[in-house]
């Protein structure tokens, strides 16, 4: 069976329940992304912290990405939960979460479930890919896909482990065989009844099924539980935990308070390090380990190669002393057999290693034994069908002589005389059995194996029970190891596709070579302590964190509990209400500008009945300012009358052209004021608007200055500084002529008698530049700041009784930033003139709208 599935995250945080065809509008839906998420996050802890675990012979494909595929799965897990923690993330890290998780769910599915053919995860990893993509898509996140998922799982198994249930090996399944009609039946009955339309169902059915899935979820559970596949196990504990909160109607939601915020903060935001931390430091933990256990396979397998040789030499010395013998050299040259007997037997019996001996002559015949070798026929072209190499070792090939004894022959051969008067082989036969049982440092740990290379067949086995003399079953990467000896060590399957760990050494001056083995979860148990360890840390170090930021979170609360009260009551009319300032931290900067800010309130309100004041004065200014032009306009009116209907002749021609121009200056000053009150009444109703096109300025402008020539008013004289050629922009030509209009006229009512009005153009790579300088009266530096505010004006001007709203310098702000420019004013101080600037692009889009003042 497969192990566990993820589930990709969703980005934003569930949902309010919705009623819809398929879950009541009373029903919370858990979405399957949460569940997902969890598994994800086991499976990654685990592939990341211990991938030598993962040696079941499925796991061969993926064995060398297992730590790779485990970060996947932690990336992909960690992004989902982050999404679903913060709603406002941004949408790539759900998508992101989704992708990588179902690249690792596929991949798992395939390899683990499809090629071994296992029915639960063929089943299950499909339908948890398909839902955790569905998921992500918002139109479809308030389905019931973990209500699917589960229905769809547990008709499935139901139907299998009543039909087929051979499909559950007791090999993986076996603590689940007593019960399993029972899963069966209950598997069967939870997902045909989530199958079936809502609308047949009473509206607490769906949850009280989804509460019975939860059942057989955890007997499954416990079953690969108790037959260490932890991997499934984890799967069907969060489905069944899943089941539970479903029916319940329980979901996990993004937390609305602040101190559950900072839990969450805290929490994520310390489970993520620590994770990566945790795995740095497990890895390189895991690399220094699994260094310094290949060095002692290697060492173990350098020892007992050492081990054979020395009990090869010493079974070799023992033959030459007896050969040195007198009294056996003595019954060699005799060539009675009952001379030799004796020597022979009490070889055998003396020295452990032979089981017994024998003498052979030059032709190969058996000259004596030991006892109980009677009726042995030994064919010496058979043991020995090739000569030994150049200092190696006579061995003969492995053989079995009654009752099923595994032996090999150790020859030594011998001439009594310079003139091969005496010439043969002491033979001892070697009990492979013997060799087998000697203890050793390393086959404490490590199981032992000789093998001789002639043939692969296996000398010495220190595993128990193991059958001496049978063929070697190696892992081909170990066979070349043996076919090339040079103590190299690899991991590898075995016949029986455990994954180990193995050191080939030869044993020197023989054809021997020795193989020590060790199960991976044998050889990294340290590695695996040391992961749990990690692990262990990981999470108590996030439980600390948590503990910790709720002392910090109490604090802040409460003192968030006071600004919030404070603000409340300010809301309420409260404006004496003032916060403490604790501390010198971020909140006690929130304090201070909570006062602050009660304080400008407070101001605000006595601006706001000053400002009532200012419009009721405003209204009498304006009513007078209106009526001053009205007076001389209707008396000079009224004279022009009366004087043409006395005189015929026209003889006061010259005085009646005075009055006229008098009253036209009258007229055009009131329709000034009264253009002037109409464009801030659309300005501040949002009715104001540029109607731009292709425009050279400089026409405009010399207009402008040709009204004032003409006028000749005050003895001003005008200077024009522009450039030669044409200056063109996307302008509304009509404002602009208001804009320079209202500049020179300011200029000129604030100048002396004689005074010099000096207007400048200035050109820049993309826009251009106005000035407008006066010898008048100047401003006063505190009227600056606030000259281009509605019915603002200098102090100097108003003591001095100029007339005017104060509406000009506004009006021309917002027509100026409404072309995306600037302006400004500038003045040295009373009495030294003043100059205003004007910058404006020539190819903008319309800027943001300024704020109009009330």
């Amino acid at each position: 069976m497969g192990p566990a599935t993820h589930e990709s995250g969703k980005k934003m945080s569930p949902p309010p329940p919705a009623r819809t065809s398929e879950a009541p509008a009373s029903t919370t839906l858990l979405p399957l992304t949460w569940p997902a998420a969890l598994i994800g996050l086991l499976f990654g802890v685990l592939m990341t912290y211990v991938p030598y675990e993962f040696r079941v012979a499925a796991f061969r494909p993926l064995y060398p990405y297992v730590r790779l595929l485990g970060v996947v799965y932690l990336t992909g897990s960690i992004a989902l939960m982050g999404a679903l923690l913060y709603p406002r993330a941004p949408r790539w890290l759900d998508v992101g979460g989704r992708l990588l998780l179902g690249v690792a769910i596929a991949l798992y599915w395939w390899v683990l479930n499809v090629l071994p053919g296992s029915l639960t995860g063929i089943v299950l990893y499909p339908l948890l890919f398909v839902g955790l993509l569905l998921e992500g898509i918002p139109a479809l996140r308030q389905r019931a896909m973990l209500r699917g998922l589960a229905a769809l799982t547990g008709t499935a198994f139901g139907v299998a482990l009543l039909s087929v249930p051979e499909r559950f090996p007791l090999s993986v399944y076996a603590h689940l065989a007593p019960l399993r009609p029972l899963v069966g039946l209950l598997f069967a009955a939870g997902g045909v009844g989530l199958l079936l339309p809502a609308r047949w169902l009473h509206p607490r059915v769906p949850a009280l099924l989804m509460g019975v899935l939860a059942v057989p979820f955890s007997l499954l559970a416990y079953a690969l539980a108790r037959g260490a596949s932890w991997l499934g196990a984890s799967v069907y504990t969060v489905l069944a935990l899943a089941c539970v909160a479903q029916a319940v109607s329980w979901r996990p939601r993004a937390p609305r308070t602040v101190g559950w915020k900072l839990l969450r903060g805290l929490a994520f935001a310390g489970l993520v390090p620590l994770l990566a931390l945790g795995g740095l430091a497990a890895y390189l933990a895991q690399k220094a380990i699994e260094k310094q256990v290949r060095d002692d396979t290697r060492y173990a397998a350098a020892g007992e190669a050492d081990f054979t040789r020395r009990y090869l030499d010493d079974s070799r010395e023992s033959l030459y002393l007896l050969l040195e013998s007198p009294g056996f050299r003595a019954a060699l040259m005799s060539g009675e057999r009952d001379a030799l007997r004796p020597y022979l037997s009490n070889l055998a019996a003396r020295e452990r290693t032979f089981h017994a001996a024998l003498v052979l002559d030059e032709r190969a015949t058996v000259l004596a034994t030991s006892e109980g070798l009677e009726g042995w026929g030994f064919q010496m072209r058979e043991l020995f069908p090739e000569a030994p190499a150049p200092g190696e070792l006579p061995l003969s090939l492995p053989f079995t002589r009654p009752p099923d004894r595994p032996l090999v022959a150790v020859a030594l051969p011998f001439q009594l005389d310079l003139h091969g008067a005496r010439r043969g082989l002491l033979v001892g036969l070697l009990s492979l059995e013997r060799l087998s049982e000697a203890a050793t440092p390393a086959s404490r740990r490590f199981r032992v194996q000789v093998l001789d290379r002639r043939g692969q067949k296996i000398l010495r086995d220190t595993a128990p029970g193991a059958q001496l003399l049978g063929s070697a079953h190696l892992p081909e990467a170990l066979q070349e190891e043996l076919a090339r000896p040079g103590g190299g060590v690899l991991e590898a399957f075995d016949a029986a596709d455990r994954r180990v760990l193995a050191a080939e050494a030869p044993v020197e001056g023989s054809p021997w070579s020795v193989v020590v083995t060790q199960e991976l979860g044998v050889a990294y148990a340290a590695i695996t302590r040391m992961s749990a360890a990690v692990v262990g840390l990981v999470l108590m170090g996030v439980l600390m964190a948590l503990a910790l930021s709720q002392l910090v979170a109490r604090d802040v609360i409460r003192r968030l509990g006071t600004l919030r009260e404070a603000t409340a009551a300010l809301a309420a009319g409260d404006l004496t209400r003032r916060v403490e300032v604790e501390e010198d931290d971020e909140l006690g900067e929130l304090a201070r500008g909570f006062n602050e800010m009660a304080d400008r309130t407070g101001a605000t309100q006595e601006e706001l009945k000053s400002a009532v004041r200012v419009r009721e004065e405003f209204l009498s200014v304006a009513s007078h300012e209106l009526r001053t032009p009205l007076t001389p306009l209707k008396g000079f009116a009224a004279l022009t009358l009366q004087r043409l209907e006395k005189s015929g002749d026209f003889p006061e021609r010259e005085r009646l052209l005075k009055a006229l121009r008098s009253m036209a200056r009258q007229t055009e000053r009131l329709a000034r004021l009264v253009d002037d009150l109409l464009d801030t009444a659309r300005i501040q109703g949002g009715r104001f608007e540029l109607e731009r096109q292709r425009v050279d300025l400089l026409p405009v402008l010399r207009e402008v200055m040709e009204r004032f020539e003409l006028r000749g008013e005050g003895g001003v004289t005008f200077e024009l500084r522009v450039p030669e050629h044409p200056v063109e922009g996307d302008w509304d030509a009509p404002r602009l002529d208001q804009v320079l209009t209202n500049l020179v006229s300011n200029a000129v009512r604030y100048s002396p008698q004689g005074g010099l009005v000096r207007v400048t153009v200035e050109e820049a790579p993309d826009s251009i530049h106005v000035h407008v300088k006066d010898q008048g009266i100047g401003i006063p530096p505190e009227s600056l700041a606030g000259l281009f505010r509605p019915f603002a004006r200098a102090s100097n001007a108003t003591a001095r009784h100029y007339g005017g709203l104060g509406l000009g310098l506004f009006i021309c702000r917002e027509i100026v930033e409404r072309h995306g420019g600037t302006i400004w004013a500038e003045s040295p101080g009373p009495q030294q003139g003043s100059a205003f600037h004007v910058r404006l692009p020539r190819n903008v889009a319309p800027p943001a709208v300024s704020d109009a003042a009330a």
